[in-house]
């Protein structure tokens, strides 16, 4: 605890205790009283505002428990569980004496702004104290706008998996230059934990969250060239009265740290409560009880501001992909030769192009070492060895444009589904029908439409299959999915990443010969290998992955098996029908060692922007079934 933090701990415990006379004279003391009946009188600590800004919420018993968890947070011994008490020792605050930087109004200046007007209070009454820090910090940033950032998902990191929100404070006078701007970021404290441990600590809220305000260009070179992740810019339309209050706030939770949980109270949530303070009547905060995505943020606030259209910042690696688009074969040999061949014979070369060719090729192959840098394939040294004659190559050149435009910018997560999807379909089975239902918590697989969402990839959480066969009069689980990620990199010579795959979930097994409905097992898999995408009139994305596969269940012999194989198949689209065809074969060598062999053949047609039909086929050990499936997509608050 910092020595200013113990003068104000020790000064309000005074004046809260018995002895206050002693500290105030008669008249101070008969306004503080005063204050304190007028606030009884108001019930103001019921205000459903002043319960926002302590962020208290209603506890199974009934009563009331703020999330914040750091004693620093309050005024009263007891602010956490009592928003009366704290009420009182923020009024008694008023009456601190000491240095104003130190005092109870300068550390929450949001909190004091709200109490002296519903206490009716003029600066006659109780002089504004001077806030030098507070307001050097708010002059530092000086924020005329607001928006909001959605950073794109990035599947090899756990906690990033769904994307990332912040807030861009963009500076008065600034042009949206990145340099000056500054960021309000919510995320949680993990050190350098990894693995499943960091899992299930983030699961159970083990990692504590806090506010922080970095510079922008921080987060860009963390997300755009680090992670190679787009980020999209939304503007909110906040007006400077808004701003200042989301400000006076954001000082206050400098002193607050919570739970952070990555489906819950992750950064996405967190943000919504700052932007009601900013802006109480859109309550975001009420939109979302049982789990928060990012992108389901991202579309409750935007709808909820009318602001200018979503500004897309393509990543470094996109960038660069666009500008070797537009090389011609030898040029792009050239620039992957100058970037980590030969360059000495790579710039000989280069001499018989055009002037304006060699400019393209130079600035390709000198973004494509930036990006290799930044993505931990290259070392600071290296990268100035072989950039620093590509860059005065460039200059001899002089002022050219090689290329003009961008790429082509794409669906934004506005574009994209909504994240929970539910279905009902029509099976047909070897000896007759079988219906089913579908629920999905979140949030894609390869033959959903992917607009807004990661490419050639699949992001499932907490999805099940609940089927009714009428001739045993059954229902049973035909799969339910704990996760299943998935990533088709198409393997390129400038990037080298490997396609992989996980799954853990319950499943039927047919080929263990139980009875339908009664083979079902505890499954777990990962897979690793390569896809090749070949662009035209129906794009396709061709995969071929080693897999080691586990199960578990009373009807494998032994209880369990442990084996390894192949998995292949191809991922086919054009328009709104995407195609799926993928067979896999697993040779187990321990427990139930009979093989398995599956597959199935699909294909799903995009209806309207949350609604597809899927007609699949599908084969595990003996059993065919063919499904017909109705999805409808929708947002679950």
């Amino acid at each position: 605890m910092s020595i200013q933090r113990k003068i104000l701990a020790a000064a309000v415990l005074f004046l809260a205790s018995g002895t206050a006379s002693a500290l105030l004279s008669p008249d101070a003391e008969l306004r503080r009283l005063d204050l304190l009946q007028r606030a009884a009188g108001l019930h103001a600590w019921r205000d459903p505002y002043w319960q926002k800004l302590l962020y208290y919420h209603k506890t199974l018993s009934g009563g009331l428990r703020s999330s914040s968890l750091n004693p620093a947070f309050y005024l009263s011994k007891w602010g956490n569980i009592n928003p009366r008490l704290e009420m009182e020792a923020e009024i008694d605050g008023l009456f601190f004496q000491g240095n104003d930087d130190d005092s109870p109004e300068c550390l929450f200046p949001e909190r004091y702004r709200w109490l002296r007007r519903e206490l009716g209070l003029s600066d006659a009454d109780f002089p504004r104290r001077k806030c030098a820090k507070f307001e050097s910090w708010k002059a530092g940033l000086d924020p005329e706008s607001v928006s909001l950032i959605f950073a794109a998902g990035y599947l090899n990191n756990p906690s990033t998996l769904y994307g990332h929100t912040f807030l861009r404070l963009h500076k008065r006078g600034g042009d949206g230059a990145d340099l000056l701007d500054y960021t309000m970021n919510y995320a949680a404290d993990t050190g350098d934990q990894k693995g499943l441990l960091f899992a299930l600590k983030g699961l159970v809220g083990a990692y504590p969250g806090q506010f922080s305000t970095v510079p922008y260009y921080l987060k860009i070179q963390e997300y755009h060239n680090m992670e190679n992740r787009d980020l999209w810019d939304f503007p909110l339309d906040l007006t400077q009265q808004q701003i200042d209050r989301l400000l006076r706030h954001a000082w206050e939770l400098g002193k607050a740290s919570f739970p952070y949980r990555f489906f819950t109270r992750n950064c996405s949530w967190q943000l919504l409560p700052l932007l009601d303070i900013a802006e109480p009547g859109l309550d975001l905060e009420g939109r979302f009880h049982l789990w928060v995505i990012p992108s389901d943020t991202v579309k409750a606030v935007v709808t909820s501001s009318e602001a200018a259209r979503a500004v897309w910042r393509p990543s470094l690696w996109d960038t660069v992909n666009w500008k070797r688009a537009q090389l011609g074969p030898a040029e792009r040999g050239l620039a992957l030769q100058l970037a980590r061949g030969d360059q000495r014979a790579a710039l000989a070369g280069l001499a018989l192009l055009p002037p304006q060719r060699q400019a393209a090729v130079l600035e390709t192959a000198a973004d494509y070492l930036s990006w290799r840098f930044y993505a931990g394939r290259v070392g600071k040294g290296q990268l100035d060895s072989r950039t620093d004659p590509l860059l005065a190559a460039r200059a001899a050149l002089g002022p050219r444009t090689p290329f003009t435009g961008g790429p082509a910018r794409p669906p934004s997560v506005l574009d994209g589904h909504d994240s929970m999807r539910l279905g009902a379909g029509l099976v047909s089975l070897k000896n007759g029908p079988a219906y089913e239902l579908q629920a999905r918590f979140a949030l894609q697989d390869l033959l959903d439409d992917p607009a807004g969402y990661l490419p050639d990839a699949a992001l499932e959480m907490g999805s099940l299959r609940l089927r009714y066969e009428p001739r045993y009069n059954r229902y049973y689980l035909k799969e339910g999915v704990l996760a299943h990620v998935l990533s088709l990199n198409p393997w390129d010579d400038w990037v080298r990443r490997p396609s992989w795959e996980l799954f853990a979930g319950f499943q039927q097994a047919p080929e263990t010969g139980a009875q339908s409905g009664k083979a079902d097992i505890w499954a777990m898999n990962a897979a690793s290998g390569i896809s090749m995408k070949l662009d035209g009139a129906v794009r396709q994305v061709w995969f071929a992955m080693a897999q080691a596969d586990s199960g578990f269940g009373p009807s494998l012999n032994s209880g369990w098996r442990a084996g390894a194989g192949l998995k292949a198949g191809v991922l086919a689209s054009r328009g709104p029908v995407r195609a799926l065809l993928q067979a896999r074969y697993i040779s187990y060598a321990f427990g139930d060692t009979r093989p398995l062999w599956a597959g199935s053949a699909a294909a799903s047609v995009r209806l309207a922007k949350d609604s597809a039909a899927r007609l699949e086929y599908a084969w595990r050990g003996g059993e065919r079934e063919t499904g017909l499936y109705f999805h409808q997509f929708f947002f679950a608050p």
